[in-house]
Protein backbone atom coordinates (compact mmCIF):
# COMPACT_ATOMS: atom_id res chain seq x y z
CA UNK A 1 0.00 0.00 0.00
CA UNK A 2 1.40 3.42 -0.95
CA UNK A 3 1.96 5.76 2.01
CA UNK A 4 0.83 9.30 1.10
CA UNK A 5 2.87 10.69 3.99
CA UNK A 6 6.14 9.31 2.60
CA UNK A 7 6.84 12.79 1.29
CA UNK A 8 8.34 16.09 2.36
CA UNK A 9 6.60 19.44 2.23
CA UNK A 10 7.86 22.05 -0.24
CA UNK A 11 6.19 25.39 -0.96
CA UNK A 12 6.11 26.94 -4.43
CA UNK A 13 5.82 30.71 -4.71
CA UNK A 14 5.09 32.33 -8.07
CA UNK A 15 6.96 35.62 -8.23
CA UNK A 16 6.80 38.56 -10.65
CA UNK A 17 10.59 39.11 -10.78
CA UNK A 18 12.70 36.05 -9.94
CA UNK A 19 16.02 37.89 -9.55
CA UNK A 20 14.49 40.60 -7.34
CA UNK A 21 12.84 37.94 -5.17
CA UNK A 22 16.10 35.99 -4.83
CA UNK A 23 17.88 39.18 -3.73
CA UNK A 24 15.10 39.98 -1.22
CA UNK A 25 15.06 36.49 0.34
CA UNK A 26 18.87 36.48 0.53
CA UNK A 27 18.97 39.91 2.19
CA UNK A 28 16.05 39.47 4.59
CA UNK A 29 16.81 35.91 5.73
CA UNK A 30 20.59 36.21 5.49
CA UNK A 31 21.05 33.10 3.36
CA UNK A 32 21.72 32.24 -0.24
CA UNK A 33 19.64 29.84 -2.30
CA UNK A 34 20.48 26.17 -1.77
CA UNK A 35 19.69 25.61 -5.45
CA UNK A 36 19.51 27.74 -8.58
CA UNK A 37 18.71 26.11 -11.87
CA UNK A 38 16.08 25.34 -14.42
CA UNK A 39 13.11 23.04 -14.81
CA UNK A 40 12.84 21.54 -18.29
CA UNK A 41 9.65 19.54 -17.75
CA UNK A 42 7.43 21.49 -20.11
CA UNK A 43 8.44 20.40 -23.59
CA UNK A 44 12.13 20.86 -22.85
CA UNK A 45 11.65 24.63 -22.34
CA UNK A 46 13.86 25.87 -19.50
CA UNK A 47 12.20 27.80 -16.67
CA UNK A 48 14.56 29.40 -14.13
CA UNK A 49 13.97 28.75 -10.44
CA UNK A 50 15.65 29.03 -7.07
CA UNK A 51 15.21 27.23 -3.77
CA UNK A 52 15.76 28.42 -0.20
CA UNK A 53 15.54 26.30 2.95
CA UNK A 54 13.62 28.30 5.54
CA UNK A 55 12.53 26.76 8.82
CA UNK A 56 13.28 23.28 7.51
CA UNK A 57 10.95 23.71 4.51
CA UNK A 58 12.13 24.15 0.93
CA UNK A 59 10.71 27.34 -0.57
CA UNK A 60 10.84 27.29 -4.38
CA UNK A 61 10.67 30.59 -6.25
CA UNK A 62 9.29 30.26 -9.77
CA UNK A 63 8.34 32.95 -12.30
CA UNK A 64 4.64 33.76 -12.52
CA UNK A 65 4.65 35.16 -16.07
CA UNK A 66 3.56 32.75 -18.77
CA UNK A 67 2.33 30.01 -16.46
CA UNK A 68 -1.15 28.63 -16.19
CA UNK A 69 -0.83 28.89 -12.42
CA UNK A 70 0.06 32.58 -12.39
CA UNK A 71 -3.09 33.31 -10.39
CA UNK A 72 -2.19 30.71 -7.77
CA UNK A 73 0.62 32.51 -5.99
CA UNK A 74 1.29 29.84 -3.32
CA UNK A 75 1.37 26.13 -4.01
CA UNK A 76 1.81 23.20 -1.65
CA UNK A 77 3.93 20.42 -3.09
CA UNK A 78 4.52 17.06 -1.46
CA UNK A 79 7.77 15.73 -2.89
CA UNK A 80 8.21 11.97 -2.88
CA UNK A 81 10.54 9.35 -4.31
CA UNK A 82 7.82 6.75 -4.79
CA UNK A 83 6.18 6.19 -8.19
CA UNK A 84 3.06 8.30 -8.42
CA UNK A 85 0.63 5.99 -10.24
CA UNK A 86 0.25 3.55 -7.28
CA UNK A 87 0.10 6.48 -4.85
CA UNK A 88 -2.68 8.17 -6.84
CA UNK A 89 -4.61 4.87 -6.96
CA UNK A 90 -4.27 4.49 -3.18
CA UNK A 91 -5.47 8.05 -2.57
CA UNK A 92 -8.41 7.49 -4.93
CA UNK A 93 -9.36 4.37 -2.96
CA UNK A 94 -9.48 6.59 0.14
CA UNK A 95 -11.91 8.99 -1.53
CA UNK A 96 -9.50 11.67 -2.78
CA UNK A 97 -10.60 14.10 -5.49
CA UNK A 98 -8.18 15.16 -8.22
CA UNK A 99 -7.74 18.18 -10.47
CA UNK A 100 -7.33 16.75 -13.96
CA UNK A 101 -8.11 20.02 -15.74
CA UNK A 102 -6.05 20.71 -18.84
CA UNK A 103 -2.52 21.97 -18.26
CA UNK A 104 -0.86 22.93 -21.53
CA UNK A 105 1.97 20.54 -22.34
CA UNK A 106 1.14 18.10 -19.54
CA UNK A 107 -1.71 15.78 -20.51
CA UNK A 108 -3.05 13.39 -17.90
CA UNK A 109 -1.84 9.89 -18.74
CA UNK A 110 -4.19 6.87 -18.40
CA UNK A 111 -2.79 6.22 -14.89
CA UNK A 112 -3.79 9.77 -13.85
CA UNK A 113 -0.24 11.12 -13.71
CA UNK A 114 1.24 13.97 -15.77
CA UNK A 115 4.83 13.50 -16.95
CA UNK A 116 7.47 15.91 -18.13
CA UNK A 117 11.14 15.59 -18.90
CA UNK A 118 12.28 16.14 -15.29
CA UNK A 119 9.36 15.01 -13.14
CA UNK A 120 5.91 13.48 -12.84
CA UNK A 121 3.04 14.97 -10.84
CA UNK A 122 -0.67 15.07 -10.11
CA UNK A 123 -2.97 17.46 -8.26
CA UNK A 124 -5.18 16.50 -5.33
CA UNK A 125 -8.06 18.73 -4.22
CA UNK A 126 -9.07 19.22 -0.61
CA UNK A 127 -12.77 19.78 0.27
CA UNK A 128 -12.33 23.57 -0.20
CA UNK A 129 -10.75 23.18 -3.62
CA UNK A 130 -7.17 23.89 -2.50
CA UNK A 131 -4.80 22.17 -4.87
CA UNK A 132 -2.03 20.00 -3.41
CA UNK A 133 0.61 18.72 -5.79
CA UNK A 134 2.33 15.36 -5.43
CA UNK A 135 5.59 15.39 -7.37
CA UNK A 136 8.43 12.98 -8.03
CA UNK A 137 11.52 14.25 -9.80
CA UNK A 138 13.49 11.98 -12.08
CA UNK A 139 17.22 11.53 -11.45
CA UNK A 140 19.45 13.63 -13.65
CA UNK A 141 21.27 11.70 -16.35
CA UNK A 142 24.02 9.64 -14.75
CA UNK A 143 22.52 9.89 -11.22
CA UNK A 144 20.45 7.40 -9.25
CA UNK A 145 17.32 8.25 -7.29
Amino acid sequence: MADPLDARLDLNLRVADLEASIAWYSRVFGTEPIYRGVDRSKGGKSVSMACFRLGGVKLWLLPAAGTEQGRQRIGVALMTRQPLAPLRAELASRGAMFDDAEVSGFPVEPDGVRRGQDAEFFYLLDPDGHRIEYCRTFPAEGQTA
